[in-house]
């Protein structure tokens, strides 16, 4: 499925050149082109988290990337304690500090090191990667350890 630039629509790009690319023309945020509705969304819901995130990436990314790929992403991208704590009868909050920086950013900069590292592989490429990354706050740290 394409992803385009928000800001410019023009732009369209595979999911593996969005993930590289990070942002679009003018700093746009790549989102999917279209957002089909998951067919049972409560079957979906009733998922464990990894096999819940497969099915919902792998119902947004469409063919790109084969689901026992997908599965290996996100397997070892959150391979930490993913925790629920219940606010009120059907309503839970996941719990986004028991990453391996404890921040809720290793969600997105694990899933994204894991996802890069994947498209390395697959292309067999054994050059060096130069990952920079500059905050003043937890986001360094978490990009930083999720590419470690």
């Amino acid at each position: 499925m394409p992803f385009i630039n928000i800001k410019h629509p023009e732009q369209r790009v595979s999911f593996q050149k969005a993930v590289e690319l990070g942002i679009g023309h003018d700093q746009g945020l790549f989102m999917p082109e279209n957002l089909d509705r998951l067919d049972d969304l409560d079957a979906v819901l009733e998922m464990g988290f990894i096999e819940r995130s497969v099915e919902i990436l792998s119902h947004i990314i469409g063919p790109e990337l084969d689901r026992s790929t997908l599965e290996s992403i996100v397997s070892q991208a959150f391979n930490f304690p993913l925790l629920m704590e219940e606010a009120t009868e059907n309503c839970h909050a996941l719990e986004l500090f028991h990453g391996t920086s404890l921040a809720f950013k290793d969600f997105g900069a694990r899933f994204m090191a894991f996802c890069l590292s994947s498209f390395r592989e697959a292309e067999q490429s054994e050059s060096p990667m130069t990952i920079l990354t500059a905050t003043s706050g937890d986001t360094g740290a978490a990009v930083a350890q999720a590419f470690y």
